[in-house]
């Protein structure tokens, strides 16, 4: 029996580090071993901000790949300290930004759609694809998709890792009415055009629904549970990209007031801050009065990172502090594998907190909350004491990619069949 055929165009791909090239090769890896035929569109020589070449002993060997020269204007832009510390000021960076902007449409990727879509068509046409996926941000992967939409009577699933006329980074931007207009009509189309659409949040589900109803949600999600010897340290830790905008203000306050208070607590705590992260973090007066408890380590190979975070009793999440941002960071489901007790930021009513609630692996906090953040910490620290171990009941199995995969399989086979 034929097997269905998958192309997949991401940008993302291994050596790409970090959370956007784990969704992809796991589904993959999992879609391969369920039968299909998948082959993987992706830069050639790109200039990944973060890599980990570690990941590409991860891949199944029978996944095949194309590989397209890609284009990147990165001389007039430091991609990775843009997007951190995106509020700076000065003449020539708010240039800079306005360039980033209004100039690269939809994405400083955007060299990269003619030829793809040139080499797509013909691999479309030689190996009689069924299913094309398009995985984004970068959302000129969907204009790809969008053009061989067009071009051949396949069936589309336009994959959003996040949403795009209200990604949050463009909301930075200096960005024109006539450029946010433009991307509001690209995104239309896109959402329009789409066989399926997948969202990792039940609210941009909910939002992209009334475009077309063949919308659903497929969360990002972990591979399999890691364990490790806890630090005799209270060990927090923070791991990944943190953008100004998602500095946990309050966190650093309500640490750096209960050393004050509690000489105990000073001793024992411990606070790893392991990637990349923006300038107001690093010059936050509260943090920098803990110097003396807080490590900054670069980004680590996710094997190695492994080992890091088994030893924490509590991870740090931090969703971006804008209202209306319909995003589950992958980073939470990949905390799960770990069965230690996580702590969020997120605004009000987002799906960070339906998803702590409904696996019991954690609280999520306002940015603004003092009392009630000091309140848990001091809590979880007892608990620490006590030498209470926390007991995860696995009520996060629903995240792992096996069974996300098997999902994903049985709405391939049932909605665009």
């Amino acid at each position: 029996m034929r097997k269905n055929k998958i192309l997949i165009i991401s940008y993302y791909w291994p050596p790409s580090g970090g959370s956007g090239v784990q969704r992809w090769l796991n589904f993959s890896n999992h879609l391969t071993k369920l039968g299909w035929d998948i082959t993987v569109l992706t830069a050639k020589n790109p200039n990944y901000p973060i890599k980990d070449k570690s990941l590409l002993k991860n891949i199944n060997k029978s996944i095949k790949h194309l590989f397209v020269p890609i284009f990147e204007p990165t001389l007039f832009f430091n991609q990775k300290k843009t997007m951190l510390n995106i509020n700076s000021k000065g003449i020539l960076k708010r240039f800079i930004y306005w360039i980033r902007a209004n100039l690269f449409f939809p994405d400083s990727r955007c060299f990269w759609i003619k030829k793809v879509t040139k080499v797509a068509s013909e691999y479309i046409k030689k190996n009689g694809i069924d299913y094309l996926i398009t995985t984004a941000p970068p959302f000129s992967a969907h204009i790809i998709g969008l053009n061989l939409k067009n071009k051949f009577k396949i069936k589309w699933i336009s994959d959003f890792r996040d949403p795009w006329s209200n990604f949050f980074q463009f909301k930075l931007l200096p960005m024109s009415k006539s450029t946010i207009n433009k991307h509001k009509k690209f995104e239309f189309n896109c959402l329009q055009n789409s066989d399926l659409i997948i969202t990792t949040a039940p609210s941009l589900t909910k939002l992209y629904s009334s475009v077309n109803k063949n919308t659903v949600t497929i969360t990002n999600g972990f591979e399999s549970y890691i364990e490790g010897t806890k630090s005799k340290k209270f060990l927090i830790i923070y791991a990944g990209v943190m953008n100004n905008i998602q500095n946990p203000t309050m966190l650093w306050k309500v640490l750096s007031d209960i050393c004050l208070e509690n000489s105990t607590f000073k001793t024992d705590l411990e606070v790893k801050m392991i990637g990349t992260f923006g300038n107001e973090i690093k010059n936050n007066l509260n943090l920098c009065s803990l110097k003396s408890k807080i490590k900054f380590l670069s980004y680590m190979e996710k094997n190695k990172l492994d080992i890091e975070l088994s030893h924490a009793h509590l991870l740090i999440l931090c969703s971006v502090n804008q209202n209306n941002n319909p995003i589950i960071p992958g980073k939470l489901f990949y905390y799960f594998s770990f069965k230690t007790k996580i702590l969020a930021f997120e605004k009000p009513n987002n799906d960070v907190g339906r998803v702590l609630n409904e696996t019991n692996s954690g609280k999520s906090f306002d940015f603004d909350k003092y009392d009630d953040l000091k309140e848990h910490i001091i809590n979880l620290y007892q608990e620490y004491k006590l030498e209470k171990k926390y007991i995860s009941k696995n009520y996060c199995e629903k995240y792992k990619y096996s069974n996300l995969s098997r999902k994903l399989d049985l709405i391939l086979k049932s909605n665009i069949s």
